[in-house]
Parts: structure tokens; C-alpha cells; sequence
């Protein structure tokens, strides 16, 4: 890889559209996030709930609601987003500062009243109704005044004239939300009972002698046991399912046979609901044959994941081999050229999918780390003639853009030893060859493997797959907001550190931006990564590799 200071390479031309609206979606997502994770609404028993105090009791479901709504508003309105945005872009002087002095003020107020309602509700004391409403109309200030520092209000009361039928779906999708959030919390005893029968069958066919109590849907053996709770009874999956399937239908709706594709939702959930029900047969055999603690700090969290992505991968395959499903010839592995995606996207599903499957073998570390970065270098030299085209002149600016991703990363979280310890434990009990071995490969992994893997992923494929489903027709660091923002922030919540992540995401996708050279998102990642990894070794900072 070549290092430049050419600064003369073609750049990519960004719409017209005002940088503080990055800023404001990305300050939402943080606001909602954190406060979500601080309050937890809960009021002392049998307290008579006015209609200001259900709404703060059902915050959570609320949130829900709008959440859903605003997924289904985007999905509709997606054709016609660019034609929107283009009205956007014409908003300029409509005092957004002013609307976003209004819209911190508001959050000050919200949080505070949040604050003297936990306190109220944690010593059992009921707050005056006032209370209540005012946080009702701060919640409402707060939202309403972003909407204006986001675009004035006259844009939005023409969006909402003009698309009354979206916005009348988006409505309905959010009831919907809530009717199922009911329904789930009244159905799901009868379901998991019966991924406690299912497992409990899976299980006698393995195990001649188990532990039973239906009652408490307690399941495992003498020496291991574990209780199916609501969370595991399986209706997490299906939701999941059920809205990747949703999502790939009217992604792929012009290829798809209608009402013939309608059948992948039933074939879905039906797949996800048995594969939990062998997810906790397996956690169960894992305890008793292998490890309670890998059971417990590996398995369980890891397989749930592994069984999604199987049955989403596996129903994808399926949809995709039969006429019945596609409109048009069902795909066979044996047409013409390889696909240009499967060269972006499958070294990063090998790497995903290899690090799950050897982290749910381990007890918060995993000693198998190697095998993912041989397996990712595998799929990577197998394509290795597809990246030809995708820009390799790296630049300086890159070097420095990956110091600066460095920085962001160390100063959003500058301790870390807490969170390194149980890791730095476990490497100091190895010996000292396989302490080296182990480490080597971490580091290689980290520097190299990771980049690569995530870039090709993310800046190579889903960059331009945003903006043209032919994404092999779209130029390497052609800028679109949506698919700027949406690949950043994806990005960014596929690591621990997400605001951190996002932000890496972003400085990695405007390095390529740049000069529209790929080797500069990566080198920028491979910098960073690097720096991060000599900043662990150096200073024992393991909490960073956890």
C-alpha cells in the first residue's frame, strides 16, 4: 500500500444539506439511549395512577411505539426519500440554534424530573400529580423542539399534509407495537411451556435421567440446571425474525412472488422456535459434559445470536433457491461470475460468525481467538482478486485520521482497568508460550484482520448498497446522508463503545470520502486499531480488548 500526500484525487460532492443535522440525529440516539438506561419508571404498591402518571409508567412501552413508528415512516417513505431531502436541503435560515437552545433547556428540565421522581419512588413516596405532568410536557417539549432545530415547522406541517397515509401506517405500526407487547406479556406462559416441553424432549433423547419441574420450568440434570424464563422462552426470536423477514421482503419486494413469499414468516418463526428450544437443550449439555461457567458466561449469551443468524442465513438461502418465492429463475451457485458481495461481506460473516461460535466455548475468554483470524485470512486471500478495483493509494491524512479515531476511543473511556481485569486474570494463568501465541494473534486480528473484515463490509458494500441495490455500479466513496448515517451509527452499535464506534465510523467513511480511495478507510482503521493495541500492551489496559 502505497502513502500519499496527494491531495489532488477526485472527491466526493456532498449535498447541500446542513452538517448540524448529523450532529442533532446523533445527539437523539445518545439522549434516548442514556436516558433508557438511567430510568426505570415504578411507582409504590397500590398507587392509584392518574393519566399524566400511566404515561410515565408506560414510558418504556411508549418509547416502543415510536420507535416502530418511525421504522415503518422511514420504510414507506424510502422511494421518495430523496426527493425529500432535496426539500430538506432548501431549510437553511430558520434559526435552528435558537430550537436547539429550546431543545436542551427542555432535556434539563426532563431529566431533572426524572431524577426527583426516582428519588420519590425509591423512599415510597408519591409525588404530586404536578410532577407527573410536567414531565409529560417536558417529554413532549423536548421532542416537539428537536423537530423545529431539525427542520422548521412549516416543512414538517407540509410532509405531514402530503404523506397523511404514511404517517396514518406509522401511527398504526406503533398500536400495533403495543398490542403486541400485550399480547406477549399474556402469552408468553402458554410458549414457554411449550419450549419447556420441546427442550425437555430434545433433551430425554440425549440424557436418559433429567430434572423436570414444569411448575417452577425448571429442566436440566442432576449436576446442571437451568429455569426458562420469559426472556428464553423464545418469543425474543421470533420477534427478531419476524422483522428481518418484514425488512428482506420489502427490501427485495420487485424479486419476490407475492402472496407466495408471505410463507417465509410461518417457515421462520417455526425455524427459530425449535432452534431455541436445542439452544437450551445445548446450554443444559454444555453445563453437565463441559462447564457450568462456559455454560452460563459463554453459551448463553453467544448462542442465542448463532441461532438467529443461522436461521436468518438459512431462510435467506431457501427464499433465494425457489421459483415458488423469486419472480425470477431461482439463483444457482453455478451462474457466470462470482458475486461481487459475497467478496465484501463473507470475510466478515466468517469472522462474526467464527468469533460467536468460539466465544460461546468460553468463559469470558476466549482461548480460541486464532481460529477466527485464520478463518477470516482464508475467505480474504479467496477473493483477494476482487478488491483490485477499489482504490489502494493510502494518504497520510488517513495516518492521521485513524491518531484522531485513537483519541475519541481513549478519551470516551479512560479506565479500563475494571473491565480488563477478569481478562488480564486469565492471560497471566496461561504460559508463557501460549501467552505469546495468544497475544500474537489478538494483535494481528485487531490490525489487520478486523479492518480489513469490517471495512469491506461496511464501507466497501453497504456504503454503495444503500444508495443502489446494483451497488457494483456505484463508485467507491459515493457520498449519500442516509447511507452515511445509517453505516455509522450500524457501525457503531456493533461495538461495546457505540457513541465511540459511531464516531469511528464516521471519521473512517469521510477518510474515504476524501480521495474515494478504500485503502484510506482502511489504513485509518488499521492506525487506530494499532495504536489502541500498543496502548494495551504498553499500559496493561486490557479492558479495551474485552
Amino acid at each position: 500500500m502505497a502513502l500519499s500526500d496527494d491531495l489532488s484525487g477526485a472527491k466526493a460532492t456532498i449535498p447541500a444539506i446542513h452538517s448540524y443535522r448529523i450532529l442533532l440525529v446523533l445527539a437523539l440516539v445518545a439522549e434516548v439511549l442514556v436516558l433508557s438506561d438511567i430510568y426505570e419508571p415504578w411507582f409504590p404498591v397500590d398507587h392509584k395512577l392518574l393519566w399524566s402518571e400511566w404515561i410515565v409508567a408506560n414510558s418504556s412501552m411508549l418509547l416502543r411505539m415510536v420507535v416502530a413508528s418511525i421504522g415503518v415512516l422511514v420504510l414507506v417513505l424510502w422511494p421518495r426519500f430523496r426527493s425529500i431531502a432535496n426539500e430538506l436541503s432548501l431549510t437553511r435560515h430558520h434559526y435552528w440554534w435558537l430550537w436547539t437552545v429550546g431543545h436542551l433547556a427542555a432535556l434539563a428540565l426532563f431529566s431533572l424530573l426524572i431524577v426527583i421522581l426516582m428519588n420519590d419512588a425509591r423512599a415510597l413516596t408519591v409525588a404530586s400529580p404536578g410532577l407527573y405532568t410536567g414531565w409529560v410536557a417536558a417529554a413532549l417539549a423536548t421532542a416537539v423542539l428537536w423537530l423545529g432545530a431539525f427542520a422548521p415547522p412549516g416543512f414538517w406541517i407540509s410532509l405531514i399534509r402530503r404523506e397523511r397515509l404514511a404517517f396514518g401506517l406509522a401511527a398504526l405500526a406503533g398500536v400495533v407495537a403495543w398490542l403486541g407487547g400485550q399480547l406477549t406479556q399474556q402469552l408468553w406462559e402458554t410458549l414457554a411451556a411449550a419450549t419447556f416441553w420441546l427442550a425437555r424432549h430434545i433433551l430425554s433423547l440425549v440424557i436418559p435421567s433429567i430434572v423436570s419441574l414444569a411448575d417452577e420450568k425448571i429442566l436440566g440434570t442432576a449436576a446442571f440446571q437451568i429455569q426458562i424464563a420469559p426472556e428464553c422462552s423464545g418469543y425474543e426470536g421470533i420477534s427478531l425474525v419476524t422483522v428481518f423477514l418484514a425488512v428482506y421482503l420489502w427490501w427485495f419486494r420487485n424479486e419476490m412472488r407475492f402472496p407466495n413469499a408471505f410463507v417465509l414468516f410461518p417457515l421462520g418463526i417455526l425455524a427459530i422456535y425449535v432452534a431455541n428450544a436445542l439452544r437450551l437443550s445445548a446450554l443444559i449439555l454444555v453445563g453437565t459434559y463441559y462447564s457450568p461457567e462456559v455454560a452460563v458466561g459463554g453459551f448463553h449469551s453467544q448462542a442465542g445470536w448463532i441461532a438467529f443468524t443461522a436461521v436468518a442465513l438459512g431462510v435467506v438461502a431457501f427464499a433465494r433457491h425457489m421459483s415458488f418465492l423469486r419472480r425470477g429463475p431461482a439463483a444457482r451457485s453455478a451462474e457466470g461470475a462470482a458475486n461481487p458481495a459475497s467478496a465484501l461481506l463473507v470475510p466478515f460473516f466468517c469472522m462474526t460468525g467464527a468469533v460467536m461460535i468460539t466465544a460461546a466455548f468460553s468463559a469470558g475468554f476466549n482461548i480460541l481467538y486464532p481460529v477466527p483470524v485464520v478463518i477470516t485470512l482464508v475467505a480474504l486471500r479467496h477473493y483477494r482478486r476482487a478488491y483490485a478495483g477499489l482504490g489502494w493509494r493510502g494518504s497520510w491524512f488517513a495516518v492521521f485520521a485513524g491518531c484522531v479515531v485513537f483519541a475519541v476511543w481513549i478519551l470516551l473511556e479512560p479506565d479500563t482497568a475494571a473491565k480488563g481485569q477478569q481478562l488480564e486474570e486469565r492471560i497471566a494463568g496461561l504460559s508463557s508460550g501460549v501467552a505469546i501465541i495468544w497475544a500474537s494473534f489478538r494483535v494481528i486480528g485487531s490490525v489487520i484482520v478486523v479492518p480489513m473484515a469490517e471495512e469491506l463490509a461496511f464501507r466497501g458494500y453497504l456504503l454503495r448498497k444503500l444508495v443502489s441495490k446494483d451497488f457494483a455500479k456505484v463508485a467507491v466513496g459515493h457520498f449519500s446522508w442516509f447511507s452515511f448515517l445509517f453505516t455509522s451509527v450500524l457501525f457503531g452499535l456493533l461495538h461495546d463503545r457505540w457513541v465511540a464506534g459511531t464516531v469511528a465510523g464516521m471519521i473512517f467513511a469521510l477518510a474515504l470520502y476524501r480521495r474515494r480511495q478504500f485503502a484510506d478507510a482502511l489504513l485509518a482503521h488499521v492506525t487506530a486499531n494499532a495504536l489502541i493495541a500498543a496502548y494495551v500492551l504498553l499500559f496493561g489496559q486490557w479492558g479495551l480488548w474485552t
